[in-house]
């Protein structure tokens, strides 16, 4: 009977004369909440301003990320390894690609980070709804203060592409990030009742990277097919301090939990390109998504007083998590009024609907109180979007861009907060630059993204990006 023992500790602490009720009288609804907190939390955090849609980023190449990603019905470059491999029959020669691109977030919150407690009749803490740090007394405040973030250089991603023409047939690949997240937290408030000081930290980095081989075909002069294949690497690391300190020992507690996973799986991608003439053609693309069985370890621990003793663990397990990365399809059209000026358009869908993340999925090879198997939906959907693209060849040298996106998330948005923001309905607009230098060529871009969902957490984002190619 842990309701019980809880009830003669808070009696023998005497709080009852402080008259505030220390810990919720639906103490065996507060464990079951905290198991799934003990995983929800740390995957919470890598849903920030810093994507596209659900975990993936902007997409590969300084040059179609300029103008706005609308590039399945163009890839005339070797980012089309990512776009539509079908485009990679239009390339001549060989060359190679090197470049970074940067995101950096800037996020403005009505309220600061959720601190609910376990078990409150009206808003209890529930992880599903992007809640990370529970409560554990009446008298701690609902939130904490710190509404505004900015996280630099919050989502940096390198890349490299390399390609080879054997004249129908081109060959290429490379390495580059196709999703990522990062979430950064520190915040004090106190307790007006305990005079506690309650400090709350997190960190959550994700990396999702794509080791890429394909080839394009080229089988009339019209109509051209392309494959690849992608070996997807995610690497998840989180980690959530929450510390309450009083004047009164007794009601002292540190909550701490950490999670190292990784994994890896397997992408096909299948695309095709159709050229009408000199001015007209279009694309479609389609890829398998993948399911990683993501493998570390995952530790809890809870310290303080007397007063959370049937709460006191030191947890730490090797398991898995079933990480379910979803399918996405897209078309395009790609336009050439003169033969310095075009304009594209995509359509694109990504299925999120049977997204598993470690925070809906895990089995642990060691359960203990807080570490517990879960196999939930946490009630992703599916995001869909458009972009539109124009290029502009000002000479021989130099050429202009310019592109706009549109698009949603596919993640609920009652996960909105400060840290475990959703993005909502997005817009991207970015301009870029290309200058051509003997074999070289040099692409750069800078762009903003803002959004949200009405729930009172708006973000911004800055990005830049460049690159060089070199041909032969």
């Amino acid at each position: 009977m842990i309701f019980k023992i809880i009830i003669m500790g808070v009696k023998e602490m005497d709080l009852a004369k402080k008259n505030i009720k220390r810990i919720s009288a639906h103490t065996e609804r507060c464990r079951n909440k905290i198991v799934c907190f003990v995983l929800l939390v740390l995957l919470s955090l890598p849903i920030t301003a810093v994507n596209a849609t659900g975990l993936n980023l902007e997409g590969l190449g300084i040059r179609a990320i300029s103008m706005g990603g609308a590039f399945i019905g163009l890839a005339d470059d070797a980012s089309a390894i990512h776009w539509n491999p079908a485009g990679l029959s239009q390339l001549k020669g060989s060359g190679y690609t090197f470049g970074v691109y940067s995101m950096t977030a800037k996020i403005d919150a009505k309220n600061g980070v959720t601190n609910r407690r376990i078990g409150d009749p009206n808003q209890p803490y529930d992880p599903n709804k992007g809640d990370l740090f529970p409560a554990f007394y009446e008298s701690e405040p609902a939130n904490f203060d710190d509404d505004e973030e900015l996280w630099l250089g919050a989502a940096t991603m390198p890349s490299f592409v390399a390609f080879k023409n054997y004249g129908r047939y081109t060959l290429a690949g490379g390495i580059f990030g196709l999703g990522g997240a990062y979430s950064s937290y520190n915040d004090k408030i106190s307790d007006p009742d305990t005079g506690a000081e309650i400090e709350a930290d997190v960190f959550a980095i994700l990396g999702l990277m794509a080791v890429n081989g394909s080839i394009g075909y080229q089988v009339t002069e019209k109509f051209s097919v392309g494959v690849g294949a992608d070996l997807l690497i995610n690497v998840w690391r989180g980690d959530v301090h929450k510390d309450y300190r009083a004047p009164d020992a007794a009601l002292d507690y540190n909550y701490d939990a950490q999670i190292r996973k990784w994994g890896y799986g397997f992408q096909g991608h299948l695309g095709m390109l159709y050229k009408f003439n000199e001015q007209w053609s279009v694309g479609a693309t389609y890829r398998t998504g993948s399911n990683m069985k993501l493998k570390g370890d995952t530790r809890v621990s809870l310290k303080g007083g007397s007063a959370i003793t049937p709460f006191k663990t030191d947890e730490k397990s090797d398991g898995y998590t079933e990480f379910e990365y979803g399918a996405s399809w897209g078309v395009g059209v790609a336009y050439k009024p003169t033969k310095k000026l075009t304009f594209t358009y995509d359509y694109r869908e990504n299925d999120w609907s049977d997204f598993k993340w470690p925070g809906s999925n895990a089995k642990f090879d060691n359960q203990g109180k807080f570490l517990q198997n879960i196999d939930e939906d946490p009630g992703w959907t599916r995001a869909h979007g458009y972009s539109v693209g124009t290029e502009y060849l000002l000479n021989d040298t130099i050429t202009l861009r310019a592109g706009y996106t549109n698009e949603s998330s596919g993640i609920p948005s009652e996960f909105e907060n400060p840290v475990t923001i959703t993005i909502g309905d997005i817009q991207i607009a970015s301009v870029g630059i290309g200058i051509q230098y003997d074999t070289w060529k040099v692409d750069a871009l800078v762009g903003t993204m803002w959004g949200g969902t009405g729930l009172g957490v708006d973000h911004r984002c800055y990005d830049v990006g460049i690159s060089f190619m070199r041909m032969f």
